[in-house]
């Protein structure tokens, strides 16, 4: 994107699982800016998942290169299907937890999370336990949870599935403020319209390796 920079490279990328079997993504190259999102969409197998997963560092590619801008380093956020809270917890004492497991400052962990819970619609359910909290409720908490550091590169993996309509328009309008602030932003969905609605970018994978990619240069 012009004048924005450049968060995450990736050229000619390759993951395989095993040795001799053909790669399950690439040979990939792409980039990721500040202030854009891109969508990704694909079947079942495609690559979707694997491709978030090297953006995240957690798979290393096989081949190829993935180079992340020193400013993201440690300002990374992966927000993966499953759901990841503690339904003992409430929700306000989820985000803490992982505000501190961020290492984040006690001020600032109380200032984010109540913050998160305010835009998030969660406020008046923040000293309930999860485990009282609806399916949708539990995504825009999980979203929350991921947010507590402020990321410069955000990755999103199927974020609203199984949400109600009220939940998916808070995730959506979420990731909207995020991009208008300079996040980039990375996000797999199958629901109809979303990523129209807020990507830059639509890529599609078939069998990991790039088939079309749409640009969506004014999305609302």
């Amino acid at each position: 994107m012009d004048g924005k920079a450049v968060l995450c490279t990736l050229h000619q990328v390759e993951k395989r699982y095993a040795r001799r079997a053909a790669p399950v993504l690439g040979p990939l190259s792409l980039t990721l800016s500040q202030g854009e999102v891109l969508g990704i969409r694909g079947a079942n197998g495609a690559g979707k998942s694997t491709l978030l997963s090297i953006l995240t560092g957690v798979l290393r590619p096989d081949a190829g290169e993935y180079r992340l801008a020193p400013e993201a380093m440690g300002k990374v956020a992966y927000v993966p299907q499953e759901l990841s809270l503690y339904h003992t917890l409430t929700g306000l004492d989820n985000l803490r937890f992982w505000g501190r497991a961020c290492g984040l400052p006690r001020q600032a962990i109380s200032i984010r999370s109540r913050w998160l819970l305010e835009r998030l619609d969660l406020t008046e359910k923040g000293k309930q336990p999860v485990s009282a909290y609806s399916g949708g409720m539990q995504r825009r908490l999980h979203l929350a949870s991921a947010l507590m550091i402020t990321p410069k590169v955000l990755l999103l993996d199927e974020p609203t599935v199984g949400a109600d309509a009220r939940s998916v328009e808070l995730i959506l309008s979420m990731v909207e403020h995020l991009r208008d602030m300079g996040c980039a932003i990375a996000m797999i969905s199958h629901q109809p319209g979303e990523l129209e609605r807020v990507c830059s970018r639509v890529l599609t994978l078939e069998a990991g390796r790039p088939v079309q990619e749409e640009g969506n240069p004014c999305p609302d």
